[in-house]
């Protein structure tokens, strides 16, 4: 049970007194204590020979994925009361000076004690609004799209897609299956076959012990975390689908960091790019015409043999 380590946990937030001490705490205590910021050697790790540590990024990715597990929570603005009815009043008293008074409009926030508090909480998810460029693709909003059955997000390492349900959806009425190429979301309906909400075969492999799902209940969403199995840019969640323009992703990776085929497709749009602004031919117009010259040479016989 997730709870059982509460009674530690709090005395430990009590103890740092704010939420970045207790983190600071938390993660130095990581990084004397454990393997967790050890950066291991990549062939290591796939020749299953490496005895502590991660690959390059996967910490990151391991942090981040246990921090999407759990759903953000907003507070709701307490209700404004109601104005008094207006009433005749007799005419009012001189009044004394009265002393003012100085009202706190802030609090930085802090941990909470181990009084129990009750606090009314909600979370929302709010669809991206969609701009396209001059080629009719996407530009990415999160490093990623938006389409009419859901919206979704990536870095270089995993891409996470939200997808809406009706409401009081539970985990059984769901039947996700994830594949390492292929990807089914069906909603189940009593008396009714299911109904496909998100179907087809992925642009990209991913890692399917490492991808997961999960409902939040209270904005009706589900949530899928797809592991990438290399790391480059996805232009859509499913082939066929509306696509985003890759090239206006934000990164801060350097080049040399991407894998071969990252690389190829960075350094392509690089070139491009300076050719339009030369007014010379892009890859692929050159491509076409070494193409066409191929045709032609083709066309021409070989010379007769002796």
């Amino acid at each position: 049970m997730a709870d059982q380590f509460d009674p530690l946990l709090m005395q430990i937030a009590q103890r740092s007194g704010s939420l970045d001490v207790m983190l600071d705490n938390i993660f130095s205590f990581l990084h004397r204590k454990t393997d967790f910021y050890v950066v291991g050697d990549l062939q290591s790790f796939k020749d299953k020979t490496a005895t502590m540590g991660f690959p390059e990024g996967e910490a990151e990715k391991l942090l981040l994925r246990s921090y999407r597990k759990y759903p953000n929570k907003r507070m709701r603005p307490n209700p404004t009361p109601a104005a008094p009815k207006s009433t005749p009043n007799p005419a009012p008293k001189p009044a004394s000076k009265a002393k003012p008074t100085t009202q706190q409009s802030a609090q930085t926030p802090s941990i909470p004690s181990t009084k129990t508090t009750t606090t009314t909480t909600t979370t929302t998810t709010t669809t991206p609004s969609v701009k396209l460029n001059e080629k009719g693709e996407q530009i990415p909003v999160g490093n990623g799209g938006v389409t009419p059955h859901y919206y979704w997000t990536q870095t270089l390492y995993e891409t996470t897609v939200y997808v809406k349900v009706p409401k009081n959806t539970t985990g059984k009425d769901m039947q996700v299956e994830l594949r390492t190429n292929t990807v089914s979301l069906k909603l189940k309906a009593a008396g009714k076959s299911c109904s496909d909400l998100l179907k087809g075969e992925f642009p990209h492999a991913i890692k399917v012990d490492e991808s997961l799902w999960s409902l939040d209940s209270e904005t009706s969403t589900v949530v899928l975390t797809l592991d990438k199995a290399k790391r480059t840019w996805w232009s859509s969640v499913v082939v066929g689908d509306p696509q985003i323009d890759t090239s206006q992703v934000e990164s801060t990776m350097k080049i040399d960091e991407y894998d071969a085929e990252t690389q190829a497709q960075i350094r392509k749009i690089m070139f491009d790019q300076k050719q339009q602004r030369a007014g010379l031919p892009t890859s692929d117009e050159m491509m076409g015409v070494g193409s066409e010259m191929e045709k032609l040479l083709q066309s021409v016989p070989p010379p007769p043999t002796k």
